[in-house]
């Protein structure tokens, strides 16, 4: 009875339990980030970027000897063996001054060999150890920058959705004013004070601002999509967040961007263009080796893997020394040529991004200067167009002021009341920007 009673209670509370790992909730920028570390492609793929870096260092330091070991194992049937000529007279039952012919060898042939060798000198394989090391700096610096890239991208969204959801209230609201606006004008109408034309401006006004409430609710679905997409959240996953939007913003004056990822990653391509370089110039000098072979074999005239006991296995070995030129041929001088010519594109480069690098600091901060000076501007033609709704507001209700006019005023105040919400929302972001390109380095 209370195994029956436990397996009723599990199976009530797993729809609930299976609902509330469907929600996903999130009311800052920073968890987020956090989510997309864990779980979003750039990451991971950052993970294995950095593994494969690591190891092509270890396989650049192994290869500096150069280890190599093949183990063979032949078995061989002459089925046709070599005659060789011997003088007559050296052999039993042959004549002088005549020549006879002998088969030489043995059918069959079973030989198992080890043949050891590595590179005690070899300056083209030391050289591949710079290069190596240096790739593996830039994967590093490189998924800096992706990290960078994905933080940047997931801020936009996140800041979209935050004034997307500001201004489906602000448009709910508005929506009930024109609400009220139609009806007093109804009011009016019915008493025979306007025209029907200011009935149809009210209605429609009322309709174009429902489709705009439509239009920013499906901007904001979208905007919640890209950021599943770039955070890998799946898609029936319900996210919410839950992030308010603080007006009251001081100004930072010394907030300046200090990245210096983008012009690092060119000087490391250009140290690695130049390692490249020396690498292939080294790779002509000779390599001395030294080689050791071991055989164990056994020859017989009957069968493969003699058991006789008068046919035991045989070994042989030797120990020694070997020395290997390359000779320049025309595809190493052309990589040669090829890789001097890298060397100097990644030397001019390296200039010219370093330059860039500045200037895209220095346009972080301006970004952020500007959004932050149109906020403020935006604040203050909200105030004023609010005011201006007001005042035509009650002149209209005095019959001082035409409908169209009202209308107008009103207009004006919900698209200076949305500018506001948006440029707080980019002000936002341009200093999320900052911030990142300060963290991120």
């Amino acid at each position: 009875m209370k195994r029956f009673a436990l397996n009723s209670f599990i199976l009530l509370c797993l729809p609930l339990w299976l609902s509330a790992q469907a929600d996903l909730h999130f009311n800052k920028l920073d968890s987020v980030y956090a989510y997309a570390d864990k779980h979003s492609s750039v990451s991971k793929n950052n993970e294995q970027q950095t593994i494969y870096a690591k190891y092509q260092k270890i396989a650049a330091l192994a290869n500096v000897v150069n280890l190599r070991s093949p183990v063979s194992f032949t078995p061989t049937n002459n089925t046709t063996l070599p005659v060789s000529f011997f003088p007559g007279g050296i052999l039993p039952g042959t004549r002088a001054g005549t020549f006879e012919k002998v088969t030489l060898g043995q059918q069959y042939v079973n030989t198992f060999n080890v043949a050891p060798q590595i590179d005690i000198i070899n300056p083209g394989n030391w050289a591949q150890i710079k290069p190596a090391s240096i790739n593996q700096d830039i994967t590093a610096v490189n998924n800096l920058l992706n990290k960078k890239s994905l933080y940047e991208s997931i801020a936009a969204c996140y800041y979209n959705i935050c004034t997307y959801k500001e201004q489906i209230e602000i448009t709910k609201k508005n929506l009930a004013s024109t609400d009220t606006l139609l009806q007093i004008v109804n009011n009016k109408f019915s008493q025979g004070l306007v025209i029907q034309q200011d009935v149809n401006n009210a209605t429609v006004s009322k309709l174009t601002l429902q489709d705009k409430l439509n239009q920013i609710n499906i901007s904001l679905g979208q905007q919640y999509n890209s950021l599943k997409i770039l955070c890998d959240i799946p898609m029936k996953t319900s996210l919410v967040i839950e992030d308010e939007l603080n007006y009251n913003q001081p100004f930072t004056p010394d907030m300046d961007a200090g990245s210096q990822l983008q012009a690092k990653v060119n000087i490391l391509q250009m140290e690695y263009a130049k390692a490249n370089l020396t690498a292939n110039r080294l790779a002509n000098l000779p390599v001395i080796s030294v080689l050791y072979s071991y055989s164990y074999y056994q020859n017989s005239v009957s069968q493969f893997f003699d058991t006789r006991a008068n046919n035991p296995w045989l070994t042989s070995a030797y120990l020694g020394a070997k020395v290997t030129f390359n000779i320049p041929d025309v595809t190493h001088i052309l990589s040669s040529r090829n890789a001097k010519i890298n060397y100097h594109i990644a030397e001019v480069n390296m200039n010219h991004n370093k330059l860039q690098n500045d200037i895209s600091n220095d346009q972080l901060h301006l970004d952020y200067e500007k959004a932050y000076s149109q906020l403020n501007m935006n604040k203050q033609i909200f105030q004023l167009k609010e005011d201006n709704y007001k005042i035509a507001f009650n002149q209209y209700n005095q019959s001082i002021l035409s409908f169209d006019k009202l209308l107008t005023a009103f207009n004006d105040m919900l698209v200076s009341r949305l500018n506001y919400s948006n440029s707080l929302a980019n002000m936002f972001y341009t200093k999320s920007k900052v911030d990142i390109n300060n963290t991120i380095k």
